[in-house]
Order: structure tokens, then sequence, then C-alpha cells
């Protein structure tokens, strides 16, 4: 899975995060090929009623990512996670 959590340069903007033009300079590979993204921290992030802070993110380029991603960067602040089919089973406290 993904390291860092990924956000759609829509999904992004929907949050109040708005990179500048010259943060865009980390490399990533998506389904949608090679891109790079600007590093942002997510002050607040929320998953039904579990909220994590200051969680490191990226944001895609504008057009890159079909998709946000919910990586690492968020997952290994639970207690424990697993995938059960096509559903992701969470516990935390």
């Amino acid at each position: 899975g993904a390291s860092m959590v990924l956000l759609t340069a829509e999904d992004a903007a929907n949050a109040g995060l708005a990179p500048s033009e010259s943060s865009y300079w980390v490399k990533v590979t998506t389904a949608n090929g090679e891109t790079e993204a600007a590093p942002v921290t997510i002050a607040e992030l929320r998953v039904g009623s579990l909220v994590a802070r200051d969680v490191r993110a990226l944001v895609a380029r504008p057009g890159s990512a079909s998709d946000s991603l919910l990586g690492h960067s968020f997952l290994d602040t639970l207690k424990s996670y697993e995938v059960r089919g096509n559903r992701l089973v969470i516990r935390y406290d």
C-alpha cells in the first residue's frame, strides 16, 4: 500500500490545502504513472468517528491522481488494522 496519505488536488482543495507550484517536488508513482507531489501536514484527519492529528501527507499534482489514498502515515497511528476481503477493519484507542 501507500506509505503516505495521498490526496488528489481536488480533495486537498476541499480540505483547505493549497500547495504552491514550487512545493511539488516529491516523486511518487501512482496507478496513473510517475508524478510529483507536495508534502503537507493534515491538522485533523477524520475517518468515521476516528480523528488523527498532524498526519503527514502528500498532495498529488492536479490531474495526476484519480483517487486519494489512506496510506501508512495514517494507518500506523492505529492500534491495528486488517483487510478482510474488500473491507478495512481498524482498531484504535
